[in-house]
C-alpha cells in the first residue's frame, strides 16, 4: 500500500517510496484512503519530504494542505479546551485531569498537531460524579446515558469522562504521570488500553483497526523508557495477550520495524500479519440491518475459526454471542 510506504519513510526513516500514483486519479484515491485511515496530515508530512517532481499535482496537494490546516486547527482547539478543563477541575475540585489516547498519543509524534484526534477522553473514575456536578453548575449539559462515561461539550470540544476504561468491568489499577498541564497514563498502561480499545471495537463493533492506530502502537513501543516486559506482564492473562503480539508483528512487517515480538508464538499458533489484516483491518461498513450484521459476523467467525481460536482459545461464537446473550438476559432481569 502506497500510504504505508509513505508513513514508513516519514515516521520511521524507511526508504523513499518507489511506487507512487502516476496520475491525478491515483493521487485522489490516495488522498481519500488517507482520510479513511485517519492519517491525512501524517501522509502530508511524508509528501513534503519527497522531491518536488514526485509530489502530487497542485490540486491534490491543495486538498491535503486544506485538510491538514483543519486537522491542526481542530487539535489546537481541543488542546486549549483540555487545558481549560484541567485548570477548572484543579482550581474547583483539586483534581487532576487524567488524559487517555488523544493528546497523550499525539505527543509521541514529530508534529503532535498532525495526529488526528476526536474528543478528549479522560479517566475520572470515582470522581466522575463530582466533575459532572461541576459542569452542570457551570451551565454545561451532561449526557450520562452510557454507564461507561459521562459526556459533554466545553468550548465546542467533546469530552468523555470515564468511570472505567475497559469494557467488561476488568480495569487494572491505572497509573498516571505528569505531562504539560495534565496527567497521562504511563506508557505501558497506555499501550494496554490502546490494544484493548482497538481489539474490542474491531471484534464487537466491526470498526476496522486503522493505520493511525498501528502508527500509535509503533510510536508507543519505540518511546523512550517503554518497558516491554511490564506490558507483557499486564496483558499476560487478558484477552489481548496474543492480539498485542500480533499487532506488533503487523507494525514490523508493514513499517519495516524491528519491535520485539514473540515470533515463536506465531509459529506455534500458525498466525501471520495477513491474519491480523483480515481479522481486524478489513471490516465492511456497518450495515443498518441487524440481520446483515449477524450474517456477516457469523460468516467471518466461521471462515477464520482457526485463527480466532488460536488468538482467544475459544470460538468467536462462544466469546461474542454467549456473552452478549447473557448480558441481554441480565439487563431484563
Amino acid at each position: 500500500m502506497q500510504i504505508v510506504a509513505l508513513l514508513r519513510h516519514s515516521l520511521f526513516g524507511g526508504p523513499m517510496p518507489v511506487t507512487l500514483p502516476s496520475d491525478g486519479e491515483g493521487w485522489q484515491r490516495l488522498f481519500d484512503e488517507s482520510r479513511r485511515q485517519a492519517v491525512t496530515a501524517l501522509v502530508y508530512d511524508a509528501l513534503l519530504a519527497l522531491p518536488k517532481e514526485l509530489r502530487p499535482p497542485h490540486g491534490i496537494l491543495f486538498h491535503f494542505t486544506s485538510m491538514v490546516s483543519t486537522i491542526a486547527d481542530d487539535n489546537r482547539r481541543r488542546e486549549q479546551a483540555l487545558r481549560r478543563f484541567a485548570a477548572l477541575v484543579e482550581q474547583r475540585l483539586s483534581l487532576p485531569a487524567c488524559v487517555v489516547k488523544g493528546s497523550a498519543l499525539a505527543a509521541l509524534y514529530p508534529e503532535p498537531l498532525h495526529r488526528e484526534c476526536g474528543d478528549n477522553d479522560l479517566y475520572t473514575g470515582t470522581d466522575t460524579a463530582r466533575i459532572v456536578a461541576l459542569m452542570r453548575d457551570s451551565g454545561i449539559a451532561v449526557d450520562e446515558k452510557d454507564p461507561r462515561h459521562a459526556s459533554f461539550t466545553l468550548d465546542g470540544v467533546s469530552f468523555e469522562c470515564h468511570n472505567y476504561l475497559l469494557y467488561h468491568n476488568d480495569d487494572i489499577d491505572w497509573h498516571f504521570t505528569d505531562a504539560d498541564g495534565y496527567k497521562v497514563l504511563v506508557l505501558e498502561e497506555e499501550a494496554f488500553f490502546l490494544a484493548k480499545h482497538m481489539e474490542h471495537h474491531a471484534v464487537f463493533f466491526h470498526n476496522p483497526v486503522r493505520l493511525r492506530s498501528l502508527a500509535d502502537w509503533a510510536m508507543l513501543l519505540r518511546a523512550d523508557g517503554f518497558d516491554l516486559s511490564r506490558l507483557r506482564a499486564i496483558k499476560a492473562d487478558s484477552d489481548v495477550a496474543v492480539f498485542a503480539e500480533l499487532l506488533t508483528k503487523a507494525c514490523n512487517d508493514l513499517f519495516a520495524l524491528q519491535l520485539p515480538c514473540d515470533e515463536q508464538l506465531f509459529v506455534r499458533k500458525g498466525l501471520s500479519t495477513a491474519d491480523f489484516v483480515a481479522l481486524y483491518m478489513l471490516c465492511p461498513e456497518r450495515s443498518p440491518s441487524a440481520t446483515v450484521r449477524v450474517v456477516r459476523r457469523s460468516w467471518k467467525y466461521l471462515r477464520y475459526h482457526r485463527q480466532y481460536k488460536a488468538i482467544y482459545g475459544q470460538s468467536m461464537f462462544g466469546r461474542f454471542y454467549l456473552k452478549n446473550v447473557w448480558q441481554a438476559i441480565k439487563q431484563k432481569i
